[in-house]
């Protein structure tokens, strides 16, 4: 049995990059993430290889990227070793015991609310993207900036990659916003923050934004 406590501001007062999966996500030069700490989710393992670089942590929640034949791969075999995996509870009987990866298990609370603490458990808030956000304050990160969170799911292209039989997930979009925006309340108590760059994201009346580009202003010129 591995513990999460070891996790336990591993990266304090460091910056970190949640991949979420909305389609802006691919007008990023992700190249520039080489460096940097990154939380990936769901099928964010298809943007290392394209942009060369290896995802730190990776988080998931949804049950179909471990059973769906098209998609178990990005959340087992197609993860780079080196990458700390955290998974809801429930995963646990369903997951590849066989990879090298470290791996962490955390029960699900409430759908709504924040957790200071893994070892607890975590506030699932319908999406994804609030495991990552708990796992990085949990490590002890200042600043969040949230790469792809979108938050709009239309038919014809709801998330970055192709999907033979999308899901929308219009329903519980208000639920995500409640949820992320509270999770910033929170940290802006403690001097940290939660920051969208995604331009048109329904999280912009709700969090700071800051474009990608301007956070690798030196990268940038050189480029």
């Amino acid at each position: 049995m591995k513990t999460i406590k070891s996790l336990r501001n591993r990266e304090l007062g460091k910056r970190a990059f949640i991949l979420a999966n909305g389609p802006s996500i691919l007008e990023e030069n992700l190249s520039f993430l080489k460096d940097e700490i990154t939380i990936g989710m769901n099928a964010s393992t298809i943007l290392e290889s394209k942009y060369n670089f290896q995802t730190d942590y990776y988080v998931l929640s949804d049950t179909r990227f471990i059973t769906h034949p098209e998609k178990s791969h990005f959340a087992t075999t197609s993860l780079n070793s080196q990458t700390v995996r955290v998974f809801r509870e429930e995963l646990r009987e369903l997951d590849d015991k066989s990879l090298p990866n470290k791996t962490y298990y955390v029960p699900a609370l409430q759908r709504d609310g924040f957790s200071k603490s893994l070892q607890s458990g975590y506030f699932f808030g319908c999406t994804t993207t609030m495991l990552a956000i708990q796992l990085a304050y949990y490590l002890g990160i200042t600043d969040i900036y949230l790469l792809g969170c979108d938050l709009k799911y239309s038919a014809d292209s709801p998330r970055f990659y192709k999907e033979s039989n999308p899901q929308l997930e219009d329903s519980f979009t208000s639920i995500q916003i409640l949820n992320i925006s509270n999770a910033n309340i929170i940290l802006n108590k403690e001097n940290k923050r939660i920051v969208n760059c995604s331009k048109n994201s329904f999280l912009r009346p709700y969090l700071d934004y800051e474009p990608f580009d301007s956070l690798f202003k030196n990268k940038v010129s050189a480029a």
